[in-house]
């Protein structure tokens, strides 16, 4: 009897243990979706800050759309280090998405 009466108290202690560990797993998703969502959202800031403050970075971004070979060597190298970290992002943004971290727009 007694031993019947410990199992049942451990089964009271026990699900809201459960319950418990379940709620916090849900929380830390949560705060793991929210801080990924900030991270690329920091990130793709800064990639557009890059061209907005920069004249000479926006220019030699458009001329290098326009005809990457047209460009002089040292324009090339910033064009394709830029071009490089802006596939990076979207790259980042895409995994992300594919593991449910981001959401469609408007499905949010």
């Amino acid at each position: 009897m007694l031993a019947a009466l410990g199992q049942l108290a451990a089964v009271f202690v026990g699900i809201p243990s459960l319950i418990y560990l379940a709620v916090q797993i849900r929380e830390q998703t949560k705060e793991r979706r929210q801080s990924a969502v900030n991270a690329l959202t920091v990130q793709w800031g800064d990639l557009t800050c890059a061209l907005h403050d920069s004249a000479e970075l926006s220019a030699i971004f458009l001329r290098g759309v326009q005809s990457f070979a047209d460009l002089d060597p040292v324009s090339k190298l910033r064009f394709s280090a830029f071009l490089n970290t802006f596939l990076n992002h979207f790259e980042a943004m895409y995994f992300a998405h594919s593991e449910g971290l981001l959401t469609s727009i408007g499905m949010g």
